[in-house]
């Protein structure tokens, strides 16, 4: 990611459009989940009870000889908007409160469910999720953390008058109870496939004391390994080490301050001067060199990251029909994409989840593609005469999504079709990306953990972030079939059933999948990636 406008400051963490501001996903590195061995069941979601005892992860690994001490200056692509886990819309700010607060369960960078504040937890039947808490966990406050804190955390969230984007990913819950101090009981409406990754995905415990008592968004307060000390706007946000962190010997950094800078050349030669430690993302022009250069380390993962696509308004001519827009997909070279608007890094576009993830299903019928012969035979089903235009609506704040417009410009050029390219600013274009005023864009969703991240609320009839206006009530059945079932290899076959709609009615094509790098120092010890993109610091260190 290059460009003078960070993805982090336009998309959104997890859920759903609020008025008009999107509320979606997040980007950052991580290190190891904060306890916890894995849930029974893999891809993670589908296990039905649960244990935490010692982190088993490679970071753990290497905590056997980890030093304490010292700051972690670290470079995120962009600023926070709020530090409030409910209300934060930017995910930059995730990158930030997720070392500030713990959650019930968490992913490992292995794509395990493990506990957090949540020692154990089971379903003893399909509405009804019991989770056992430790009971040494303390707020930075002071508070004690107990079940009425979860209680609070999930009832505010869902809560109209908190405005949570990430309502949506709880709306399942029926009622909360606080059974014990260290024991809470979630009651669902109907059986959840998502619910655990979801609790892993957005499920930051808050403390009513604090959030009454300041701003939440300027003082979060939480049961994190590192406490809020400041924020310089435009700047940079400071953190230290909680002493009263509930994990004994974590974490191992003083503190860690997060600077705000431009993925560029200038972060590489902070880099290399000492001025930072970590780093976020690095410029995909200059990927090749860097992962191999023997200063570094640098680290990505197979099961983590974003996928982009393009969306087209079916709500509206040309886009309504649908041959119109299975020649659009059966004339892309997508390889091609990936060579040139990412200068070959990540993986060709192909579902919602990367390759390696457990709930891939690599059944894509365009893999194959470009076929010329194909699309054309489409063009002339929809009725096209050559040559026939279309409008793209283009970013220039983001090189890579510009950048793949410009090369569908070229590929489309094969079968008569002349794209040009709107070029507005990032505030434009939100604008009339969620009010439908557009023909086709470049667009993405992040941390697409479970399919029903993606496609519950972006291609789902009414769904929070449906901005191609697409409605197909056989994939909605589909869709509400796949998130109440919690058979992980039931739930896998339904998504194969909706991926082939998705493919055959192609309201969106999947043009490339962003594959997520980090570069740090050599003496930098003990960060990973994990699938929720957040950056989890607690098992970092510095070996000097």
């Amino acid at each position: 990611m290059r460009g003078d406008l960070s993805r982090r400051d336009f998309l959104r963490r997890a859920a759903g459009f609020s008025g008009a501001v999107l509320a979606a996903t997040s980007l950052g590195s991580v290190v190891t989940a904060c306890g916890g061995t894995s849930a029974t069941a893999s891809p993670a979601g589908g296990a039905s009870q649960g244990s935490s005892s010692a982190p088993a992860s490679a970071s753990a690994a290497a905590s056997a000889a980890a030093k304490s001490g010292g700051t972690l200056q670290a470079a995120l692509t962009g600023e926070p908007d709020s530090l409030d886990p409910a209300t934060s819309s930017i995910y930059t700010g995730a990158q930030v409160y997720d070392n500030i607060f713990s959650k019930l369960v968490d992913l490992d960078e292995n794509n395990q469910i493990v506990g957090v504040l949540a020692t154990k937890w089971a379903q003893p039947d399909p509405l009804t999720w019991v989770f056992d808490l430790v009971d040494n966990a303390t707020f930075h406050n002071g508070e004690k953390f107990g079940a009425a804190d979860v209680k609070y955390t999930f009832e505010r969230m869902l809560d109209p008058k908190t405005a949570s984007g990430y309502a949506p990913l709880y709306d399942a819950i029926a009622s909360i109870e606080a059974t014990s101090p260290t024991r809470v009981t979630f009651k669902l409406k109907t059986p959840f496939g998502p619910f655990l990754n979801n609790l892993a995905n957005n499920g930051e415990i808050v403390n009513k004391k604090a959030i009454s008592a300041k701003d939440p968004a300027r003082n979060p307060v939480g049961t994190g390994p590192f406490q809020f000390v400041e924020w310089v706007q435009g700047d940079h946000i400071t953190l230290k080490k909680f002493d009263g962190y509930f994990r004994a010997g974590r974490p191992y950094l003083d503190g860690v301050q997060f600077k705000f800078l431009l993925v560029d050349q200038s972060r590489i030669e902070s880099l290399r001067s000492g001025n930072l430690d970590w780093a976020d993302a690095i410029p995909l022009q200059s990927l090749k060199a860097l992962s191999a250069d023997p200063t570094f380390t640098h680290i990505t993962s197979p099961i983590a990251g974003i996928p982009d696509f393009l969306a087209m308004n079916t709500a509206k001519p040309p886009f309504n029909n649908k041959a119109l827009r299975q020649a659009i997909a059966w004339a892309l070279d997508r390889k091609q994409i990936r060579d040139v608007a990412y200068f070959g890094a990540g993986e060709v576009g192909s579902e919602e989840v990367p390759s390696g993830s457990p709930w891939f299903g690599g059944s894509d019928p365009d893999a194959n593609g470009p076929d010329l012969v194909k699309a054309k035979a489409q063009l002339a089903a929809a009725g096209i005469t050559t040559p026939f235009t279309i409008k793209y609506l283009g970013l220039p704040q983001y090189p890579e999504l510009l950048k793949t417009g410009e090369v569908v410009r070229d590929q489309l050029k094969a079968i008569g079709i002349n794209l040009t390219i709107e070029q507005v600013d990032v505030s434009v274009w939100f604008d009339r990306f969620t009010k439908g005023n557009y023909e086709i864009t470049s667009a993405y969703q992040e941390r697409t953990i479970d399919p029903d991240n993606f496609y519950a609320i972006v291609l789902r009839t009414g769904g929070s972030i449906n901005t191609t206006f697409y409605s197909n009530p056989q994939l909605d059945q589909l869709i509400d079939q796949a998130r109440s079932q919690t058979d992980v290899a039931k739930r896998k076959d339904l998504y194969v059933a909706i991926r082939q709609i998705v493919f055959e009615d192609a309201p969106l094509i999947f043009a490339h999948y962003e594959t997520i790098n980090y570069l740090m120092k050599k003496d930098v010890v003990g960060s990973t990636v994990n699938p929720t993109l957040e950056l989890r610091l607690e098992n970092v260190w510095l070996n000097r």
